[in-house]
């Protein structure tokens, strides 16, 4: 049993906090919004180093770099409070530049880098995909934490290789999402079926998970943001963000990346119509062909 500090208690962080203390954890929170901590039914703290001060291990479930480099390095953040030794684990997505940088001004403490896939099903579920970066003692330690929180775990490599295997991920998705909503447009121009595409394409080499969680046409599937008018499973300014951070390390290790570019213009595109806060399935509502809600 650990004593473990979760720090970002909202879409993510909240059931993985729940998993946490169903594993036999004591749990301590902390969020800019009091009422998620109250809803963890956890202890809370003030501030990212008070719960660091009381914990073994600090998790962090964030929503950009900016906010995991303020919570740790800022004036009452996570260094500020931490004993020496205790587990600091980003579980954000974050640049793997920016992992190495905990890792280096943070010697004291075990850094590791474990972003997650899966989404708010899969934390609720516990059936997380976690990437990890960091050496190999610091990751057997975290590791029954990692376990209770999902169902592959796996160490990728040094630090920052957790957030780069994350970004890899990010870009197959981000631009698969970007093809199905053109598939999807042009099948809606020529007046197919939806229900009957939706049936070929799962059944055919244009199948993906992608495909199978968010098919952008709604009634099709209820589980599916597009019937639940795209209410948010990861949202689309997320995966634009995420985006943004895959063509910066392509960009930095000379990689040419033109598709995940495309997408990523597809989804400026949304934004630029106030589809943000929407699922990222909404891309396909971005304005450049027929539209099912028209």
């Amino acid at each position: 049993m650990s004593r473990v500090a979760v720090i970002g208690v909202g879409t993510m962080g909240l059931p993985m906090a729940r998993h946490l203390l169903a594993a036999g954890n004591d749990v301590i929170g902390c969020d800019v919004d009091p009422g998620r901590v109250e809803a963890l039914g956890a202890l809370g703290a003030a501030s990212p180093g008070e719960a660091a001060a009381a914990a073994d291990a600090v998790l962090l479930s964030l929503s950009s770099a900016e906010a995991v480099e303020d919570v740790v390095l800022g004036e009452h953040g996570v260094r500020s409070g931490a004993r020496p030794g205790t587990l600091l684990v980003d579980m954000s997505t974050s640049p793997p530049s920016l992992a190495r940088r905990l890792a280096a001004e943070c010697p004291e403490l075990d850094v590791l880098d474990a972003p997650v896939s899966g989404g708010p099903r899969g934390a609720a579920d516990a059936t997380l995909t976690i990437m990890v970066g960091g050496t190999e003692d610091a990751f057997g330690r975290a590791r029954p934490l990692f376990e209770a929180l999902g169902r592959l775990v796996v160490l990728v490599g040094g630090h920052g290789a957790g957030q780069a295997a994350k970004l890899c991920n990010n870009l197959i998705a981000g631009a698969t999402m970007a093809a199905v909503s053109e598939s999807c447009g042009m099948a809606v121009a020529e007046g197919l079926d939806p229900g009957l595409l939706y049936e070929l394409l799962t059944a055919s080499t244009g199948d993906s998970r992608v495909l199978r969680t968010r098919f952008p046409l709604p009634g099709v599937d209820d589980a599916h943001p597009a019937s639940n008018d795209f209410a948010p499973l990861f949202a689309l300014d997320l995966i634009a963000k995420d985006l943004a951070l895959a063509l910066a390390l392509a960009d930095d290790h000379g990689v040419d990346v033109p598709v995940a570019a495309a997408a990523l213009d597809a989804y400026r595109a949304a934004q630029r119509r106030g589809l943000g806060a929407l699922d990222y399935s909404a891309v396909y509502r971005r304005g450049d062909g027929p539209k099912a809600s028209d």
